[in-house]
């Protein structure tokens, strides 16, 4: 037996998907390991217009992957 603690059981999150929402909810942030499920996220969040406006960060650097308001869609090979 070994007293070192055990691996997390999930893979650390690597993006943040960042909803701003009409009121009462206003702003909601989820977070992904995976880039697919980050940007398919936000694709349909923007795509059905659930959401006001919507981003996604890597963690890692602070870089705005997308956010169609700003016109910011980094291709999904540099993500």
């Amino acid at each position: 037996m070994s007293s070192a603690p055990l691996p997390p059981a999930w893979p650390v999150d690597r993006y943040k998907v960042r909803c701003e929402l009409p009121a009462p909810d206003f702003v909601t942030v989820c977070c992904y390991h995976f880039a697919e499920h980050a940007r398919e996220a936000a694709v349909r969040l923007q795509r059905e217009g659930l959401a006001l406006g919507v981003q996604v960060v890597r963690l890692a650097d602070n870089a705005v992957l997308f956010d169609l308001a700003a016109g910011v869609e980094v291709a999904f090979e540099e993500w």
